[in-house]
């Protein structure tokens, strides 16, 4: 569907509409996606973890999810 099409039939579901709790968080969203999101800056710390981990996967020094979970759990005492 392109891009006009879907606008005239929201725009239509939104005419037979009588949910105002609906319009109101419709609204909230719209207003939510036309402001400017800025970019995520990250901190020079960060950027060295990143790099460290970006190494680390290329040397093949990671494990799977669940056992990092386990990990995690055994670290956390649970």
């Amino acid at each position: 569907m392109s891009t006009p099409e879907l606008r005239k039939k929201l725009i239509a579901r939104i005419r037979a509409t009588t949910d105002a709790k609906l319009l109101r968080e419709m609204d909230r969203m719209l207003k939510d996606a036309s402001r400017e999101i800025a970019p995520f800056m990250t901190t020079p710390e960060q950027k060295k973890a990143i790099a460290k981990s970006r190494a680390a996967v290329k040397k093949g020094r990671v494990r799977p999810a669940t056992e990092a979970d386990k990990a995690i759990r055994e670290w956390l005492g649970k």
